[in-house]
C-alpha cells in the first residue's frame, strides 16, 4: 500500500476525500490528514507519505509554500494539488514545481480515481528501480567488504581510511551462525530479509562468511542491553524459518582499515559458541565460561596450570546419584561435570568426548548392578548419540538431565526413604565400590562430618565399621561360592589382600583361608558348623 496524506483547511473536504474513495482498491491508504500548512509539514516529516494531496490555497501557509519547503529535502516527493477555477494561475505555478497533477474542486470521483491509478503505476516503477539499484549497490558493497576482509586476513590489507566509501563514526562486525533446515532459496530469502532491515535502512551491510551471515553495523553494541535488543530483533526477522542462532560481535573500530580486526574477534568468539550460556549477542570483551571450580580428589596431572578432571571419580558420583534414584543429586553431578571438564578440555569436541566417557562409565556400572533392566543400556545408546548433536553446553546438560531423570522414573522413581536408609541400602548394594563418606556426603548434599554423626546415631556404628561388616558378610558369601581369597578381596573393595586378611579375622575370628577350608569340610560331611559371630569392635 502507498501512504497518502490529505491536506485541506476545510474539514468537510478532508472527510469527504477520506470516505468517497475506496483507497485500498487502488493500492493507497490514507495515513493522516492535516488542516494547515504547518501541520502538513509536521505530518510529512513524521510519516513520509508516498503521495500528498494538498489544497493550493490555505490561510497562513499556502499549498505552494508547503510543496516548496518539502522539496528542499525531498526532491522526489509526489503531490496532487486541489484548486478552484479562480486559482488556475496558482495551479500553473504548481505544475512548474513538478507536481504530479491537479484536481478542480468540487472533486470528481472518477477524475481522482484516474489520477490515483496513474500515480500508482509511477510509484510502482520507482520502487522497482530503487530496489534494483539498491540491490546492485548492496551486492557491490558486500563484495567490497568480503574483499577487504580477505585481503586483510591475508596480510594485504589497505590502510585507506575509507576504502568502502562509508562515512560512519564507528564500524562493528556481528557474525551470525544460523542453524535451520534451509535450502539455497530459503537461505537467500533469509539474507534478503536482513538486507531490507539493515542495508536498505542504512543501518549496516549484510555479507556472507564461511558459516553464516555477517553484519557490518554503524550503531555499535557495547552493553548487554543493546546486545540483547539486536539479538531479539534478528530472531524476530528470521522467526518464520524457525532458526537456532548464535551471534558474536567484535570490537567497534573507527576506520574501515580496522574492520578485519573486529571480524577476527567476532569469529574467534563465535568459535566458542558451545560455551555460550545466554541467548544474545556475545561481545568481544566477555568470557564465555567463568567456572567456580570444584576440584575433586583424583587429580591426575596438570596441563597449562589447569587440573585434569578425574573422569572415573565423576562417573562414580553420577552412578551413585542414579543408583539412589535422586534427580537432585544427578543435577549436582552434571553441574560438577561442567565445572571440571570445560576448563581442562575447552574445545567442543573434547568436552563432548569427556562427557560421553563419564556417562558411559556410569551407565556400565548401573547396568552391571541392574542386569534385569535392559532399558538402561538402550537409554545409554540414545543419550551418547544425542550428546554430539547439542549446540551448547547448556543444551547438553539439559538434554542429559532429561534423559537421566526419565531413566530414574523407569527404575522406580525418586526414593521417598530417609537419607540414612538410602545410604544403608546403597552400601549393601555396592560393597565392592571405593566408598568414602566424603563422596557420599556430596551425593546426598550433606557436610561429611555431620553425615557421619547422623549415620552413627542411626546405626550405632561408624561409617567405616558398618562398611567393613557389610563387606565381610559379602566376602563370606563369595568364599562359600568357591572364589579364591584374592578374588574375594578385590570383589569386596580391598585392594590389599593382607589388609583383607586382617579385617576378615577381626570380624569372623579366623582367616579367610581357614574359614573357606572349614566350610568345605562341613559341606563334605553334609553338615554346617555355626560360624563365629561378627565382633562389634571397630
Amino acid at each position: 500500500m502507498y501512504k497518502v496524506l490529505l491536506v485541506d483547511d476545510e474539514p468537510s473536504i478532508r472527510e469527504g476525500l477520506t470516505t468517497i474513495i475506496d483507497w485500498e482498491k487502488y493500492s493507497f491508504q490514507v495515513v493522516a490528514t492535516a488542516g494547515s500548512g504547518r501541520e502538513a509539514i509536521a505530518c510529512y516529516n513524521e510519516l513520509k507519505p508516498d503521495l500528498t494531496i494538498i489544497d493550493i490555497r490555505m490561510p497562513g501557509m499556502t499549498g505552494l509554500e508547503v510543496i516548496e519547503e518539502i522539496r528542499q529535502h525531498e526532491p522526489d516527493a509526489h503531490f496532487l494539488i486541489l484548486s478552484g477555477y479562480a486559482d488556475f494561475d496558482y495551479a500553473k505555478k504548481a505544475i512548474s514545481f513538478g507536481v504530479d497533477g491537479y484536481l478542480l474542486k468540487p472533486v470528481d470521483e472518477e477524475e481522482i480515481i484516474a489520477e490515483l491509478e496513474r500515480i500508482a503505476v509511477q510509484l510502482h516503477q520507482e520502487r522497482e528501480t530503487h530496489a534494483r539499484y539498491a540491490s546492485d549497490d548492496t551486492a557491490y558493497r558486500e563484495h567490497q567488504i568480503e574483499t577487504l576482509l580477505y585481503d586483510s586476513l591475508q596480510g594485504n590489507g589497505s590502510n585507506e581510511e575509507d576504502s568502502l566509501g562509508l562515512h560512519w563514526p564507528q564500524y562493528q562486525v556481528v557474525l551470525l551462525e544460523i542453524h535451520a533446515a534451509l535450502d539455497l532459496q530459503r537461505g537467500n530469502e533469509m539474507k534478503r530479509k536482513l538486507i531490507e532491515a539493515f542495508d536498505q535502512k542504512e543501518r549496516g551491510i549484510v555479507f556472507s562468511f564461511h558459516s553464516g551471515l555477517g553484519l557490518l553495523i554503524k550503531e555499535t553494541i557495547t552493553q548487554n542491553t543493546s546486545a540483547q535488543n539486536l539479538y531479539d530483533e534478528l530472531q524476530a526477522l528470521l522467526a518464520e524459518w524457525n532458526v537456532q542462532m548464535f551471534a558474536a560481535a567484535g570490537e567497534p573500530v573507527h576506520s574501515t582499515a580496522d574492520i578485519a580486526r573486529s571480524y577476527t574477534q567476532a569469529s574467534s568468539l563465535l568459535a566458542e559458541r558451545f560455551l555460550f550460556k545466554e541467548h544474545r549477542i556475545k561481545r568481544w570483551d566477555e568470557d564465555c565460561f567463568t567456572p567456580s571450580l570444584t576440584q575433586g580428589e583424583g587429580v591426575a596431572s596438570e596441563v597449562d596450570g589447569t587440573l585434569e578432571p578425574d573422569e572415573v571419580e565423576l562417573a562414580d558420583k553420577l552412578y551413585y546419584a542414579l543408583d539412589i534414584r535422586s534427580n537432585e543429586s544427578v543435577m549436582r553431578v552434571l553441574g560438577e561435570m561442567e565445572e571440571r571438564l570445560i576448563p581442562y578440555h575447552w574445545t567442543e569436541q573434547a568436552i563432548k568426548t569427556a562427557f560421553s566417557q563419564v556417562l558411559s562409565l556410569a551407565f556400565n556400572k548401573l547396568a552391571a548392578a541392574n542386569q534385569h533392566m535392559q532399558s538402561i543400556m538402550q537409554e545409554h545408546s540414545v543419550l551418547i548419540n544425542e550428546v554430539y548433536h547439542q549446540f551448547t553446553m547448556a543444551d547438553l546438560k539439559a538434554m542429559a538431565a532429561d534423559h537421566l531423570n526419565r531413566l530414574i522414573q523407569r527404575m522406580g522413581g525418586g526414593s521417598t526413604d530417609t537419607v540414612m536408609k538410602q545410604m544403608i541400602e546403597f552400601i549393601q548394594r555396592n560393597p565392592g565400590e571405593n566408598l568414602k563418606l566424603e563422596v557420599l556426603a556430596e551425593v546426598f548434599n550433606y557436610n561429611s562430618s555431620y553425615l557421619g554423626k547422623l549415620f552413627k546415631n542411626h546405626t550405632g556404628e561408624s561409617f567405616n565399621a558398618f562398611l567393613d561388616k557389610v563387606r565381610i558378610e559379602k566376602a563370606k558369601e563369595l568364599l562359600d561360592e568357591g572364589l579364591k581369597v584374592h578374588q574375594v578381596a578385590s570383589r569386596v573393595g580391598y585392594a590389599n589382600v593382607d589388609y583383607f586378611h586382617g579385617k576378615f579375622k577381626k570380624y569372623v575370628g579366623e582367616s579367610p583361608s581357614a574359614y573357606k577350608q572349614a566350610r568345605s569340610q562341613s559341606q563334605a560331611r553334609g553338615t554346617t558348623q555355626p560360624r563365629t559371630a561378627m565382633s562389634d569392635d571397630e
